[in-house]
């Protein structure tokens, strides 16, 4: 059986050779042409499903959580309002108490004695020329929550004892001339016009002392000083009448951080609302500009960060310049080339088959697989090409190369087959055909072990984690179809014709140098002898490196998910990215009125995802509206089929799971009464016990008892609503439950996985005692960002386990040799431990651009050790020092080059703002390092430890 498949592989890779070799034009051009052909229709009729948008993508598909919260989403539009139940009800009634129906509202009103609360009558436009006065309104004539949609400038400065003098205070003083100033001159329409001045800190100093003047001409140092002890006062007991008086909590929670262990940092909240992101860009634009120069003008201060609304909008635009120097990579990995190959039309033939790859792969993605979400974070896959590429080039290159010097210095023995050679397109030939027999494996070895890495992404739930794996693999596979069709005919076509020449000289640009190949033996035989010799303590340091690894990894510091800012775009410095970074060292959730949300759906069956063929759309393959590759086509939910049925025993339940959810999350000075409450009160003959109660008996006792049903969702609901979910034919389908939580809204991925704790814990309650299914959520939003927070590390880990167990079998499949099976395995997990601790001690949190490039490490982290073993397994019947030191002269050169692409590709990525980019940079230069040491030291180094006779007898290893 092994010797018929034998005979058959090699049947077909003689049959290959011959096309490639005999006919290279033809193959060329024919394949040159398919390929720019479909690149071209991709690109024409696809360019539009690119989508640089970072908010897109970034969700979940295939989890409970995200059918509930597809579900929810769903539901919001088929939810009938008020107004038509009212209209119904008139329609019925014939008008009837059409006044009292007419005057009847949603909720009974909520009577607040603002006396209780020393609030004063609403400010006058006169009264908030003052600071100290417009300060004082907040809260009252002001809402709190007109904070969230404010400017907010992060300044560090460079000491607390600075920012307390009068130097530092005066000149942050002056922020907002230049925000007048900027406003006269364009002309600015600021919808936060009511504002007179920005909640700054030296506006602030002032207050306490009724005497001085509060502008900034007249900041004193003792003001400036008293003041600063009423801050250390309230820090401490908030409680205090001069804390609320004198507007001093403002400074503790929303302009001071909550510790000052590291850089100082302050907060300005601007007098300008945020960007609305359509209109008057350029003056945010210069308002940044000229906020960080009168910043900078003071030797204590600088911009830190800002809070515009502008982030994703300033991604999208960065990443496109940050793509150009992903060119710049390209173009010194292909300066590299050229410098070995000395060969600039060969050079370019690598280029474009790099970029035809993308481009062809593009056109399975679009085209055949039909899928029309293209993220951002699969541009990284043009990087990984360029090193991908140029490796498969220079291992062909080199491995021709020794053949030829083999060929060139063949001697006929009596007995032998006489091999025709004496013509120089036969030695070449003859030398291509034997390189092709050596290298094809390889390539395609490190080919596979990558594309099946990531493939693995496919078992994370994240959307654009998906779309990379599969179009990353693609790229992958048709970068090695491409190689292996072009790159050995540009091989034949580039060298120069022989003309008469003596043996001594060159012979063209891509064949060997012969006067290169003593020093470079020589420099093999030398790191072979060295590898020998300390062959035990290579491996002893492995071990050590690799113990090492695992402590970073998983005790200290921890491959750990961002607490606060898990989707990070931008590189820390950049100041968008600055800000969101360091929010939580701020209370900007004290006096929020959005609060997590829990919310409860009965009756309602979650949205099932379906993935098949749909008549009608393009492409032989493509997803269904439910598609688990694309955000833009969320499923609907049909009603029609809905058997959820409302009774007294049923509604008894929700009044009491109500009241016991409420009873936890208190409103002080409100009582809340639930819908359930409320009808199970009324005298209506339709709510007798073991009977379904009508629609018409629901529709119409809300609305003749004033107890009509809450907006559902509502994300921003600060009381608790309940009550049964009417469609628009106002038949009632399902029954909801929101209750708002004492946890202000904000992103904390621990307080957010607490708080779904508690949800979990409802529901398992609540699932014991209901038959009807139950959907248990939170907000849309919230949900969205706990279930990527929650799945990502499960998803990371498991998609590692699959691409780690999948490629090990295809390195014993290929090599066939138990022991170099083994140990090969070892040094690709030692390199994968070694790359991944060096980046977290660089850090590396576990975010989802983290996650797709530890994906990409895992990948790439094979290739080197697999040509190494694919040559040494080559190297038959000698030592264990022979097969290293051929394996250095063939693999060895291939593995130095393509980590110094490796390094060269991602040195001009360490200077780029997007943080894919940088990330992916950083990795790459580490990844060099790394991948080539354990493939030239320590692999060998085991190879030679555990072999028999230490290295020096012939092996069959």
């Amino acid at each position: 059986m092994t010797t018929t498949v034998s005979k058959l592989v090699e049947q077909i890779f003689m049959k290959y050779a011959h096309v490639v070799i005999d006919h290279p034009i033809i193959v060329i051009v024919l394949t040159g042409s398919v390929s720019v052909f479909l690149t071209c229709w991709s690109l024409y009729f696809n360019f539009g499903v690119i989508d640089l948008d970072p908010t897109k993508g970034f969700e979940t598909r295939g989890t409970p959580l995200s059918s509930a919260r597809l579900t929810l989403e769903a539901m919001k539009p088929h939810q009938t309002s008020n107004e038509n139940i009212l209209r119904w009800y008139f329609e019925q009634e014939l008008m009837r108490r059409k006044r009292e129906v007419a005057n009847t509202t949603t909720l009974e009103p909520i009577t607040v004695n603002y006396d209780d609360y020393g609030v004063d009558s609403e400010p006058n436009a006169s009264d908030l020329e003052d600071p100290c006065e417009m300060y004082a309104s907040i809260g009252k004539g002001l809402p709190y929550d007109m904070i969230e949609y404010l400017g907010k400038v992060m300044i560090q400065v460079s000491s607390y004892d600075d920012l307390f003098t009068v130097d530092v205070m005066k000149h942050m003083c002056r922020l907002d001339d230049v925000i007048d100033t900027l406003i006269a001159e364009f002309n600015f329409t600021n919808p936060a016009k009511s504002l007179k001045h920005s909640l700054n800190i030296p506006l602030y100093t002032t207050c306490p002392n009724m005497t001085t003047e509060n502008s900034c001409d007249a900041l004193n140092q003792e003001d400036i000083s008293n003041f600063r002890d009423l801050v250390k006062k309230c820090n401490l007991d908030p409680k205090l009448d001069l804390c609320s008086a004198f507007s001093i909590n403002h400074v503790n929670n929303w302009l001071l951080p909550s510790n000052n262990n590291s850089e100082l940092i302050v907060t300005i909240v601007l007098k300008m609302a945020m960007w609305n992101g359509v209109d008057d860009r350029e003056v945010y634009d210069s308002l940044i500009e000229r906020l960080e120069l009168h910043l900078e003008k003071n030797p204590h201060t600088r911009m830190a960060g800002v809070a515009l609304n502008m982030k994703n909008r300033v991604f999208q635009e960065t990443i496109r310049l940050d793509s150009l120097i992903a060119g710049l990579s390209a173009f010194l990995v292909f300066l590299c080339f050229l410098v070995y190959s000395r060969s600039l039309i060969f050079t370019s033939i690598i280029l474009m088959v790099v970029s035809l790859s993308a481009g062809v792969a593009f056109f399975v993605y679009t085209e055949i697989l039909g899928i029309d979400f293209f993220p951002f974070i699969n541009l990284l896959v043009v990087v990984i090409l360029i090193s991908i590429g140029a490796d498969d080039a220079f291992l062909l290159l080199v491995y021709y190369r020794r053949e030829v010097k083999k060929m060139s210095n063949l001697e006929y023995k009596i007995g032998s087959i006489y091999i025709p050679l004496y013509r120089e397109s036969d030695l070449l030939s003859r030398s291509l055909r034997l390189s092709l027999h050596h290298s094809l494996v390889s390539m395609f070895v490190t080919s596979l072990t990558t594309a099946t890495t990531f493939l693995t992404n496919l078992s994370s739930p994240v959307i654009v984690l998906r779309c990379f794996g599969i179009y990353a693999a693609i790229t992958v596979l048709i970068n090695y179809t491409l190689v292996i069709l072009i790159l050995p005919g540009a091989i034949i076509l580039t060298r120069p014709i022989r003309k008469q020449k003596s043996s001594s000289e060159v012979v063209d640009t891509v064949e060997p140098v012969e006067l290169e190949k003593p020093k470079l033996e020589n420099f093999n035989s030398k790191i072979t002898e060295f590898t020998y010799y300390f062959r035990f303590g290579v491996v002893i340091l492995s071990f050590i490196l690799t113990g090492l690894s695992v402590f970073i990894i998983f005790q200290n510091p921890g491959l750990t998910i961002p607490q606060n800012n898990p989707t990070k775009l931008l590189i820390d410095s950049n100041i968008h990215e600055f800000f969101d970074n360091h929010v939580h060292r701020f209370n900007f959730q004290w006096q929020r009125s959005a609060r997590l949300v829990k919310n409860f759906v009965f009756g309602v069956e979650p949205i099932k995802l379906e993935k098949g063929r749909e008549p009608g759309k393009k492409g032989l393959y493509h997803f269904r509206e439910s598609s688990t590759l694309s955000p833009y086509h969320k499923p609907g939910k049909n009603f029609s089929d809905a058997k959820f049925q409302l009774d007294v025993a049923k509604l008894d339940f929700y009044r009491r799971l109500v009241d016991s959810e409420a009873e936890k999350y208190r409103l002080e000075n409100y009582t809340h009464v639930s819908w359930a409450d409320k009808t199970l009160k009324l005298n209506e003959s339709c709510l007798s016990e073991n009977k379904t109660i009508p629609n018409n008996c629901i529709l119409a006792s809300s609305v003749r008892y004033k107890n009509l049903i809450h907006q559902f969702p509502d994300d921003f609901a600060v009381i608790p609503g309940d009550g049964p979910f009417i469609d628009h034919d106002l038949k009632v389908v399902g029954y909801f439950i929101s209750i708002p939580s004492n946890q202000k809204l904000r992103v904390d991925t621990e307080v957010i996985g607490d708080f779904f704790k508690e949800i979990e814990k409802s529901c398992e309650f609540i699932k014991n005692k209901t038959s009807d299914p139950v959907l248990c959520l939170s907000s849309t939003e919230i949900t969205r960002f706990y279930d990527i927070v929650s799945q990502l590390r499960s998803s990371s880990f498991i998609s590692v386990a699959i691409s780690l167990g999948i490629c090990l079998v295809v390195i014993v499949v290929c090599t066939r040799v138990i022991k170099l099976s083994i140990l090969s395995s070892m040094v690709i997990f030692f390199v994968i431990l070694w790359t991944v601790a060096s980046l977290i001690m660089l850090g590396w949190k576990l975010s989802v651009v983290e996650s797709t490039i530890l994906i990409i490490t895992i990948g790439l982290s094979f290739d080197y050790t697999l040509h190494y073993v694919v040559a040494i397994r080559d190297t038959k019947f000698v030592s264990a020092i022979e097969k290293v030191s051929s394996a250095h002269s063939t693999a060895g050169v291939a593995c130095a080059f393509g980590s110094l692409t490796l390094f060269l590709a991602g040195l001009p990525l360490l200077f780029t703002q997007t943080a894919s980019f940088y990330q992916i940079g950083t990795m790459l230069v580490i990844l060099g390092i790394t991948s080539l040491f354990g493939a030239s030291i320590v692999l060998p180094a085991f190879v030679m430890a555990f072999s028999c006779g230490g290295g020096r007898q012939s092996t069959k290893l």
